[in-house]
């Protein structure tokens, strides 16, 4: 198994630009944004379905994607190195990144946040009132990046029990429709039985809902699978099409019924635990996330299977990306805090020049000595 694929390569490009588009369009009005580090009040309904629309589009498979992604060459990377190389090496490229950022980087940008709405306080008198809080550092994104560290020795600590792995049936195609439905309809269950336990609203390391769990260690499993039984291949665009239609039929519903039933229908609906909006959410999450990753392998697979020398230093800079927009987008935000425009308008500007100075700083960084071993 090769350590780079190409499509697989340029899937993560895609991912982590909507990423840092995403989150430049919550700060503008984007329908549910969350916790946010900058976000501007607005009040028009039909900017808010933009962006939403905007969001939903690659947010609906974004986060299970990468986890996919992560999974797929955990075992090729595992059966190489062997268990020690293997823990050290994720070690040091997932867990120095992250006590960085969490230490120092996430800092920063919470403060120019502050900066930005208006905050008189100065940087050492943010860090002494963070630290008299009991609060150390912000996690943010790097809920993701910890998620992966999680995943990872778990794999490890079972190929220690298990060391040929996971059992290999003969299998000569890709899962049936009837195969994926069974799987879809269990793993909505799991889901919404998780959110009974595990309500939306509360927080992964502050910055992710407990619940998404079981659908993220869901990805990294079958990650895992689709490379042992080498399903990525033996995707079928015709399947692939089937179930996106059905995912975006499942993602434009729930735009529709919130427009028309504005007044009665919040977030607020799916939060309850055990309740009938919990459950459809459930399932909701479940179907566009099969739907739209799977026509994604078939699109990157098919028609994007080539990179440029642009494309080949943003894939190897892609992770550095992940780790600093934040930093970049707040900056750019609060550059633009002031000046009076439309929020597309806005989100228009800001969103692509942050995918243009995230992407060079990370390639940036990558020149320094040492950098490169852990990005």
């Amino acid at each position: 198994m090769k350590d780079r694929i190409i499509y697989l390569d340029n899937i993560r490009i895609f991912l982590i630009s909507y990423v840092i588009a995403g989150h430049v369009s919550v700060a503008y009005g984007a329908i549910g944004g969350g916790n946010w580090y900058y976000i501007e009040p607005v009040n028009d309904m039909m900017t808010k379905a933009v962006l939403y629309l905007f969001d939903m589009l690659a947010y609906s498979f974004l986060m299970a994607m990468f986890i996919f992604i992560a999974g797929y060459f955990t075992p090729a990377s595992f059966n190489k190195k062997g268990i020690f190389r293997f823990l050290k090496e994720r070690g040091m490229r997932l867990l120095l990144p992250l006590i960085l950022y969490y230490f120092l980087i996430g800092p920063v940008v919470k403060f120019i946040s502050l900066k930005a709405k208006g905050e008189p306080a100065g940087f050492i008198e943010f860090l002494t009132g963070m630290y008299e809080s009991g609060t150390y550092g912000y996690m943010g994104v790097m809920w993701f990046v910890a998620l992966i560290l999680f995943f990872s020795f778990a794999y490890a600590a079972y190929r220690l029990v298990f060391p040929a792995g996971f059992r290999k049936f003969e299998s000569l195609s890709f899962p049936s429709n009837r195969s994926i439905l069974l799987f879809v309809i269990a793993l909505g269950l799991l889901s919404f039985l998780a959110r009974i336990l595990l309500p939306m609203g509360g927080g992964y390391l502050a910055a992710r809902p407990l619940a998404s769990m079981v659908l993220f260690a869901t990805s990294f499993f079958l990650g895992t699978v689709a490379w042992q039984y080498e399903w990525l291949d033996k995707l079928g665009s015709k399947q692939a099409r089937q179930w996106f239609i059905t995912a975006l039929i499942f993602m434009i519903a729930p735009l529709i019924i919130f427009l028309v039933l504005r007044k009665n229908v919040s977030f607020a609906t799916i939060k309850g635990a055990g309740s009938l909006g919990s459950l459809l959410y459930s399932f909701w999450e479940v179907i566009k996330c099969v739907g739209t990753g799977m026509m994604a392998i078939v699109v990157f697979r098919e028609y994007l299977n080539k990179q440029g020398r642009i494309t080949a230093a943003m894939g190897r800079s892609a992770f550095a990306a992940y780790v600093i927009h934040p930093l970049v987008c707040v900056i750019l935000m609060y550059a633009m805090s002031g000046i009076s425009l439309h929020p597309l308008i806005k989100f228009g500007i800001v969103a692509p020049a942050s995918l243009v100075f995230t992407f060079s700083v990370s390639w940036l960084m990558l020149r320094v000595p040492g950098l490169k071993h852990i990005f």
